[in-house]
């Protein structure tokens, strides 16, 4: 019976370089060599495609909060449910009161600038006018209470965090702030009309300025509206809302120069009167204010 032979050779038969021949008793076998491992010492810096690989020591790390447990966050008085209250009971009062006062609403431009008062309309005043009067300056006190809240986070950063962790609280003492700040007003328009004037004179001044605050609200209801939807256009409300306001006090300063205003000697006391009535004490009730801010 013959004998097979096999043989093998190396020109015929090419090996892959991870693979080597085997010769055993009877025939030759292709065993496959075990893949060589690379980058003992870790990959390249350059690898493949030239990207830089970088290593996790120098990877950026999140760094994760271990105290304090999650809080509400309030970004501003229309995802604060006290504050929104308080706006729409001003709106409801504002409204309910309108159908009793719509006759001293229709009189606001004659307030503001006329100096030929009516006795009708400045020595008696009815219970609805009062109400009405009352419903516009709680109105404009509250406006100017959410804008202050925007112009404070606006302007002063580093009380954004307050305000925003407790909003009420803070509409709530803005709004009180504007209050007591229009009221003292009153008090001392009525002084120096007392100590420079008649009462007649005192009436219309004081008339004057309660109508150019009450039309300051009305002015500055929709761009609160519009501030508190849109939030973006924060910083174009509070611009037109700090015209509006240096308009009011215009109109105001402008109707007391020409209720009082007699000769040259007087334009001494009216300068004294700008710098101590309407130039100092609102600078001082807006550092009083962010102080206030800052310390609850």
């Amino acid at each position: 019976m013959p004998t097979l032979s096999t043989t093998t050779t190396t020109d015929s038969l090419s090996l892959a370089p991870d693979t080597v021949a085997t010769t055993a008793t009877d025939s030759s076998v292709l065993v496959p060599k075990a893949h060589r491992a690379q980058y003992l010492g870790g990959f390249p810096e350059h690898s493949g495609n030239d990207s830089t690989i970088v290593h996790i020591n120098q990877m950026p790390v999140i760094e994760i909060p271990t105290d304090g447990n999650a809080r509400t966050h309030n970004s501003s008085p229309l995802h604060d449910t006290g504050s929104m209250i308080m706006f729409l009971t001003s709106c409801l009062f504002l409204i309910t009161s309108y159908r009793l006062g719509h006759v001293y609403i229709s009189n606001l431009m004659h307030n503001m600038f006329s100096i030929k008062g009516k006795d009708d309309l400045y020595s008696d005043h009815t219970m609805s006018d009062t109400r009405i009067i009352i419903a516009l300056i709680v109105n404009t006190c509250l406006m100017e209470g959410m804008l202050l809240f925007f112009g404070l986070s606006w302007f002063y950063p580093s009380t954004a965090l307050a305000l925003q962790n407790s909003v009420l609280l803070h509409v709530f003492m803005l709004v009180v702030a504007a209050a007591l700040f229009i009221t003292l007003q009153i008090f001392l328009y009525r002084l120096l009309g007392f100590t420079f004037g008649d009462d007649k004179l005192t009436e219309l001044w004081v008339g004057g300025f309660l109508a150019s605050q009450a039309t300051l609200g009305l002015l500055l209801f929709p761009i609160v509206v519009i501030a508190l939807v849109f939030p973006s256009t924060i910083k174009l409300m509070l611009t037109i809302s700090i015209i509006l306001y240096i308009l009011a006090r215009i109109v105001f300063i402008w109707k007391g120069f020409r209720i009082f205003f007699n000769n040259l000697s007087s334009s001494i006391y009216f300068i004294l009167y700008l710098c101590a009535v309407e130039i100092v004490p609102p600078l001082l009730a807006l550092a009083g204010t962010v102080y206030m801010c800052s310390m609850l």
